[in-house]
């Protein structure tokens, strides 16, 4: 739980040499209870003690083994068979708690008894059971082998689901309050229900929200949130089996979304206009491939796609013959295609905290295209395009580098719209165990930007030191070094602490359709350093994030400090 934060306000510039001296240290320091389906199978540890008792998946591989018993074991969220974790709370959390039941651990493995082991498939398994929110860690693996035929242990470990969702948090200036509950496996059955009230600097929020990612023990998702908002309201529908495994033949569904708000136009932090937004989004789509062949999955898509936005005009909107986009309504068919490398590693201390992470290191590419046509419906003939591809440049022991892009807009009318291409490359060099350099470089530039498309920079977007949504252009960059800490210290077994020392740079430029030519801010930055906690008793291993961030440029308005805090997916 988080109380909400105490706006800081210090006018006080940070000296040149302090600056210096924190960039220096960052470079340098681097329920009933569900029981077993078996009375007796013992946890297996290393690899060298699955080579000595003749269960090493290499060999199996080799030998043909027919997969026998496939024995579930979900633990509770506390071990009270440590005496770390054997406390009177934590057993109270454990009564409560319903553990994962064993048929929605086995619905989502990709094998079952009688097929072929597969070293391959049991990896794929754990990484997809990883991404449930409601699991914190799972091993699979083989405990006996005889006559052929070999028997393997799924072990899975939950963590608190039932949540009072509070959340407060501050960036750029401005604070943000949640409150709501959520419970993300409801009655061990693996489904999230949640209802949550929030309040940001654009809007208040109401919303329920209900997720299946395995609807009725299938592989289709059914995902649904109603919402109220103070400036209009969001609904969604989804309904789709997705490409689950690399080695998946089919998917399908289709997806519904209406949405009413209203969006405002920002200039150096602050709210100059606004406009009513409504839009309708809804999508059917299939698509099939022949598997997983010679480490590759190669997907192919065709769909329909519904888009419409209408605008308008609020009390606060000025100049609207500038500052109200016009309407767009596209109808158009649509097809695709994936290719995606079978490369992925585990690893641990990355981008969370004591957490086992499922780091992809190939190489995936994906492309979209579509045509609208104005004889069919649709406002304006248009091509609507969209790809993005990534690939791991270096993977060793110490270094990794990976580089990702997006580019999609519109082409009509014998020019580029909403073109929007964006580049990235993230860089983590391990220094010791338990510390990590991480440098991330991320750009991108547009063109004919649809006004409710404005590309901005701030204190929200990576720019720690600034006021939220600071800056507004056509292109920006923005540079990120960061010295990471992660401890052993894990108190109460509950929180697993980390640091950062970190520095950030970037800018934007080209024309703000806002406030017409950017002003020469030049280069802007800061310094600072904060606090990280993560858990893996908690869901989805959100990692709360305390930071202390000093501009070093900017306009003198601008607070000295700024304080954030906010729970993000990663470090």
């Amino acid at each position: 739980m988080i109380s909400a934060p105490q706006v800081i306000r210090c006018r006080a510039r940070v000296p040149a040499i302090a600056a210096a001296t924190l960039l220096l240290c960052a470079s340098v320091f681097a329920q009933d209870q569900v029981q077993d389906e078996t009375n007796t199978l013992t946890a297996v540890g290393s690899d060298e003690y699955l080579e000595d008792r003749g269960l090493d998946p290499a060999i199996l591989e080799e030998k043909n083994a027919v997969i026998g018993k496939v024995v579930i074991r979900s633990d509770n969220v506390f071990d009270l068979d440590n005496p770390l974790e054997d406390k009177l709370l934590y057993r109270w959390a454990n009564a409560l708690h319903v553990v994962t039941r064993p048929n929605v651990i086995r619905s989502q493995l990709l094998f079952t008894e009688g097929d072929r082991y597969s070293k391959r498939l049991t990896e794929e398994s754990e990484r997809l059971l990883r991404q449930n929110a409601y699991l914190n860690d799972v091993t699979i693996e083989p405990v006996a082998y005889e006559n052929g035929i070999v028997d393997l242990s799924v072990h899975t470990k939950d963590v608190w689901t039932l949540t009072p969702n509070i959340s407060a948090g501050r960036a750029g200036g401005e604070n943000n309050l949640g409150i709501g509950v959520r419970e993300n496996n409801l009655f061990g059955t693996g489904v999230l229900l949640g209802v949550k009230v929030k309040r940001n600097i654009d809007r208040d929020t109401a919303t329920l929200d209900y997720s299946d990612r395995n609807f009725l023990g299938s592989r289709y998702r059914l995902t649904t949130r109603i919402g109220e908002n103070s400036d209009g309201y969001d609904r969604r529908l989804l309904y789709a089996k997705p490409f689950f495994a690399l080695d998946s033949r089919s998917s399908g569904g289709f997806s519904l979304q209406s949405e009413e708000r209203i969006d405002p136009l920002y200039e150096r932090g602050e709210i100059i206009s606004n406009f009513n937004h409504k839009l309708q989004h809804h999508e059917a789509f299939g698509g099939w491939s022949k598997g997983l062949q010679n480490g590759w999955a190669r997907r192919y898509f065709a769909g329909l796609v519904y888009d419409e936005h209408l605008f308008a005009e609020t009390p606060d909107t000025i100049q609207p013959n500038l500052l109200v986009p016009p309407d767009r309504e596209f109808l158009y068919p649509f097809f695709g295609f994936e290719v995606i490398q079978d490369r992925f590693e585990e690893g641990i201390n990355f981008d969370q905290i004591s957490r086992v992470e499922d780091r992809f290191l190939g190489t995936r590419f994906a492309f979209r295209l579509g045509y609208s046509s104005s004889s069919a419906g649709s406002n304006q003939s248009a091509w609507h395009y969209s790809s993005g591809f990534s690939n791991a440049l270096i993977n060793n022991k110490r270094n990794s580098l990976v580089l990702g892009g997006n580019l999609n807009g519109r082409y009509a009318e014998g020019e580029a719209q909403n073109a929007l291409l964006s580049l990235g490359a993230r860089y983590h060099r391990r220094l010791t165990e338990q510390q990590l350099l991480y440098v991330s470089l991320t750009g991108a530039t547009g063109h004919n930007l649809d006004l409710d498309n404005q590309l901005l920079l701030g204190g929200d977007t990576g720019l720690r030191g600034y006021p939220l949504r600071y800056q507004g252009g056509d292109t920006k960059v923005l540079l990120t070094l960061e010295q990471r800490l992660f401890t052993k210290w894990y108190p109460f077994q509950l929180f697993n602490v980390g640091g950062a020392i970190f520095f950030d740079a970037g800018r934007t430029w080209g024309e703000n359709p806002v406030g017409g030519d950017n002003p020469n801010l030049g280069v802007l930055k800061d310094v600072g350093f904060g606090l990280r906690l993560g858990s893996n008793r908690s869901i989805d291993g959100r990692i709360l994030h305390i930071d202390l961030a000093f501009p070093l440029d900017g306009e003198e308005s601008i607070d000295r400090v700024q304080l954030l805090i906010d729970a993000k997916s990663s470090f």
